[in-house]
């Protein structure tokens, strides 16, 4: 009787072992559990935080990512680089919820703001849009816009020059002398002989100038800068008389007045003829937009608007940002003569007793 109770017993402990068995699930593979994983790392909707009830995914950092500039976007593709995105994204949240809850974004300044953002946005993706299929000006059109307007691609005559400058004629036949003879040293001359102060430290350099001989050391020397562009390029010549004195010249160069080529203003020109065109085809993309919106508007009503009178508030603003002291002091004086009752005159009669005092000391006008 013992051994059937025995046998009982152990038929009952092997009959749960295999329900058990049969009920556990079987055990994946090492690899397989690798491909979970990884599946699961790659998982753009991961949550990395959350922040009340919002989460931040791994998608939430990938599309911040795209608002930075690509030349700064591969600072933040590193570990240190993700997680100070991550930190700001969390701490932007943050605020932002801190923000509505109390109450910021129904203020009417921001909503105002964000309105204006918006309209903004929205009129400059579409106007760009349609400047697009404006074409740029072809190397044809530049040619004919070149030929029609020569002038405006000429250069004058110019010289570059250096002199020593003298007291007496004499002297400047003198020095003339030693500045043609072979091997002389013009640098030295001009130490030792040039009385003109402002130049003789430099070898006596003029400078650039044209035939209106605006000289920086000399002041208006027309006739002294016809001289120099007659000795041309390595000419040495003199005496030449001025108000300042007497004058050795020696030219460095010379270029006489000439038209620009086509080569050296083609950019120029397309940016000008590109210009001239966008304007054009902006007006006309207005006018199409106006016509479809069938704009009409009410000639007396805005002759009307246009000649309402500024409030006293908005002339005082103006009063403010005059600029000089005895300009704003008019515009107050202004408010004060046209708007005697208004509730900010007695604050821009102040005002004029104070600039007339704190800016103008003159305490017997304040």
């Amino acid at each position: 009787m013992k051994r059937v109770r025995v046998l009982g017993l152990t038929l009952i402990l092997l009959s749960v072992g295999a329900v058990s068995l049969m009920a556990a699930p079987a055990k994946k593979p090492a690899a397989a559990k690798k491909t979970v994983a990884a599946a699961a790392a790659n998982d753009s909707d991961v949550v990395l935080a959350r922040v009340g009830n919002e989460v931040i995914t791994r998608r939430t950092i990938a599309e911040r990512l795209l608002e930075i500039p690509d030349q700064y976007r591969a600072n933040y593709q590193t570990p240190e680089g993700r997680q100070q995105i991550l930190d700001r994204v969390i701490e932007e949240k943050v605020w932002l919820n801190d923000a509505a809850a109390h109450g910021v974004p129904k203020r009417p300044e921001i909503e105002r703001q964000l309105a204006s953002q918006r309209r903004d946005l929205l009129i400059r993706t579409w106007i760009n849009e349609l400047m697009a299929s404006n074409p740029a000006p072809s190397d044809s059109e530049a040619a004919a816009y070149y030929e029609s307007h020569t002038e405006d691609f000429r250069t004058p005559a110019n010289v570059h020059a250096r002199h020593i400058q003298l007291k007496t004629e004499a002297d400047a036949k003198k020095v003339l002398a030693l500045a043609k003879a072979k091997g002389a040293d013009w640098a030295k001359l001009v130490t030792t002989w040039s009385q003109d102060t402002l130049t003789k430290t430099n070898g006596g350099d003029l400078g650039t100038v044209t035939s209106d001989g605006g000289f920086v050391a000399l002041g208006a020397q027309p006739a002294l800068a016809e001289s120099a562009m007659a000795l041309g390029t390595g000419g040495i010549g003199g005496p030449f008389k001025t108000n300042k004195g007497w004058h050795v010249l020696k030219v460095d160069s010379y270029q006489a007045d000439a038209v620009r080529p086509l080569d050296q203003v083609r950019s120029f020109i397309v940016r000008q003829l590109a210009q001239q065109r966008s304007t054009s085809f902006y007006q006309e993309l207005l006018g199409r937009a106006k016509a479809n919106s069938k704009v009409v508007t009410d000639s007396a009503a805005v002759r009307s608007y246009m000649s309402t009178r500024k409030s006293a508030r908005e002339m005082f603003q103006d009063a403010q940002q005059a600029g000089a002291p005895q300009a704003r002091i008019d515009a107050y004086r202004r408010v004060v003569a046209e708007w005697p009752d208004a509730d900010i005159t007695p604050q821009a009669a102040f005002m004029v007793g104070f600039i007339y005092s704190e800016e103008l000391n003159d305490y017997d006008s304040a």
